[in-house]
């Protein structure tokens, strides 16, 4: 089966019109689903269908909790009965995309998964409870913070781990870690852009961590402009630093992949990494350019 085809899967549960009329939902969690199903479609003794339907669902789950980590930010939306509407849905949606695989795990047969995923997505919200407290009370470095995305980003899958064979558990556990820190980086060279509402992200925690007392203060004293804060950005050399980074955690991926036993792994983490590198070409004429 192809890797990918694991998006179309879920779209049967995700694809409804009241969803994509009335709210967004975040991104996919492409890389690490189709990590995932890489290794375990490479087990050497698996039920057929087991690696499919156990990607499946943890590209459901995923999708679940990052749908609610969006209900607490604000609605882009001057109708205040839509905006209620819209976070409404992503309460419903969330939930629903969570519940659904307890069903999928069952007709597999994979009955120990549920607890392992359950347990896994206990763990997450504890991580984020902790993570949220910290930046609203201003406790964490710039650096730790990426640090704990990834880790928030990679508990759910390593619950699988115990599915795989013992001599592939140490490079899967190196790859999903390297994976989820380009989804970090890459999720925070997008979101850099835009104005620090939340007073959170990377680039915020970096310029009020290393910037003026005068910059400081501007952002943490009112509400910036776009102008300002791009401006800040360049000042401080934010992006350059998030690309840097992205860039790091690509080539390690890529010296792993000799640690890949069979080539058709290596191909599709291959596969997997182009939209990293897709990045990180353009950012890195654009940094040299400007």
């Amino acid at each position: 089966m192809r890797p990918y085809r694991i998006t179309e899967m879920a779209n049967k549960y995700v694809a409804y019109d009241m969803i994509s009329a009335y709210t967004a939902l975040p991104e996919y969690p492409v890389p690490r689903v189709r990590l995932l199903y890489t290794f375990l479609n490479d087990r050497e003794a698996s039920n057929p269908g087991s690696a499919e339907t156990c990607a499946l669902a943890a590209f459901l789950v995923q999708l679940g909790m990052d749908t609610h980590d969006l209900v607490g930010l604000g609605e882009e939306m001057d109708d205040e009965t839509l905006s209620m509407r819209s976070r409404q849905l992503k309460v419903l949606a969330g939930d629903y995309f969570s519940g659904v695989f307890y069903d999928l795990l069952a007709k597999t047969g994979e009955i120990g998964m549920v607890s392992a995923m359950s347990a896994a997505i206990c763990e997450v919200n504890r991580l984020k409870v902790e993570l949220y407290t910290k930046l609203k009370q201003m406790l964490l470095p710039a650096e730790e913070y990426l640090k704990e995305c990834v880790h928030v980003k990679m508990g759910l899958f390593l619950s699988f781990s115990q599915l795989l064979d013992k001599s592939m558990q140490n490079i899967w556990s190196l790859l999903l870690a390297e994976l989820s820190r380009c989804e970090v980086m890459l999720d925070e060279i997008k979101s850099s852009s835009e104005l620090p509402h939340h007073r959170q992200g990377y680039a915020f925690l970096k310029i009020m961590e290393t910037g003026s007392r005068e910059d400081r203060e501007t952002l943490s004293g009112r509400k910036l402009g776009e102008r300002e804060w791009t401006l800040l950005l360049v000042k401080y050399n934010v992006k350059e630093q998030l690309v840097a980074m992205l860039r790091q955690s690509v080539d390690r991926v890529q010296a792993l992949l000799h640690d890949c036993k069979k080539e058709s792994a290596r191909v599709e983490i291959k596969a997997i990494l182009e939209p990293f590198i897709a990045m990180i070409s353009p950012a890195r004429r654009s940094v040299q350019e400007g």
